[in-house]
C-alpha cells in the first residue's frame, strides 16, 4: 500500500495492498477500498463506504458526507461502489438518511467535476454525470444513461435506461428509457441516437407525436413484440401511476 506521508488513513480502514493514497487525503475507519483504487490528492472518504476495484478519486472528491437534508444520516447507512468508477474533481456522494439505506453506484460510471449524488440514490453502470450535474435524494439512474453538464434531477425521479438529459435540463419527473429530453419543463425530443432502432422510433412517434391520449399510446406500445418497446411501455405505465409522474415518489417517508 502506497500512502503519502501527509495523508490521514485511520488504522481501522481496510485497504487492498496496492491502493494508492495521495497527499492530504482523509480515509475514515469504516472504509474499505478494493485492489487498484487510487486517491489522487485531497480526497475525503468517510462513513461506511465499500468500494470495489480500480476506482479513481480525483482531488477534492468527497464520498460519505452527511445528506443535505434536515434528517441526519442513518447510523447504519452505507455507500456501496462497484468497479472502475471515476470520481473527478469536487464530485460528491452522500450517505443515506433512511435506516438501513444504501447509496449505491454500479461499475464504470463517470462523475465529472462537481457532480453530486445525493442520499439514498441508486446509480446503475456505465452512467455519465456531467460537470455540475445534480441528483436529488432517492433518485434512480439506470444503466447507460447520460446526464449532461448542469443537468438537475428532482428527488425520487427515475432516469430510464440509456436515456440522455441535455445540458441545463431539469428532470422533474421520470425520464423514459432510450429517449432524450431537453428544456424546462423538459420535453421528450426523440430517441437517444446511441440506441436508435426503427421500433423505438415508431414508439416515440406513437407516444409523443401522434396525439393519442397517453393511456391509449401506452396500450399500443404494449402490443408491440419488441423488448425495448415493452420496457418503455412498462416504464411509462409505472410513472403514470406514481405521484407527479415519479414512480419512486410512493416510497417517500
Amino acid at each position: 500500500m502506497n500512502v503519502h506521508p501527509t495523508a490521514l488513513v485511520d488504522p481501522a480502514a481496510r485497504l487492498a495492498p496496492d491502493v494508492r493514497v495521495g497527499p492530504f487525503c482523509v480515509v475514515g475507519p469504516d472504509v474499505e477500498l478494493g485492489p487498484g483504487c487510487r486517491l489522487v490528492a485531497r480526497v475525503t472518504i468517510q462513513g461506511r463506504v465499500r468500494a470495489g476495484r480500480d476506482n479513481v478519486f480525483w482531488p477534492t472528491a468527497v464520498v460519505g458526507g452527511d445528506p443535505q437534508d434536515q434528517r441526519p444520516a442513518a447510523a447504519d447507512g452505507r455507500i456501496k461502489i462497484g468497479d472502475g468508477n471515476v470520481f473527478r474533481e469536487s464530485s460528491t456522494v452522500h450517505r443515506p438518511k433512511m435506516d438501513g439505506g444504501i447509496t449505491r453506484l454500479g461499475s464504470r460510471n463517470r462523475l465529472h467535476a462537481g457532480a453530486h449524488v445525493a442520499h439514498d440514490c441508486e446509480i446503475g453502470s456505465d452512467v455519465v454525470l456531467g460537470t455540475h450535474s445534480l441528483l436529488g435524494g432517492h433518485c434512480r439512474v439506470e444503466d447507460g444513461s447520460w446526464i449532461e453538464g448542469q443537468g438537475g434531477v428532482h428527488q425520487f425521479v427515475t432516469v430510464g435506461r440509456r436515456s440522455w438529459i441535455k445540458t441545463q435540463t431539469a428532470a422533474s419527473e421520470d425520464v423514459p428509457p432510450y429517449m432524450w429530453i431537453e428544456g424546462n419543463h423538459f420535453e421528450v425530443r426523440g430517441v437517444n441516437p446511441a440506441c436508435r432502432t426503427p421500433a423505438l422510433e415508431r414508439a416515440f412517434e406513437t407516444v409523443w407525436r401522434s396525439g393519442l391520449p397517453r393511456p391509449e399510446a401506452i396500450a399500443a406500445l404494449e402490443a408491440v413484440d419488441d423488448p425495448q418497446v415493452r420496457e418503455l411501455a412498462g416504464f411509462l405505465r409505472r410513472s403514470a401511476a406514481g405521484r407527479y409522474g415519479r414512480a419512486l415518489e410512493a416510497q417517500r417517508r
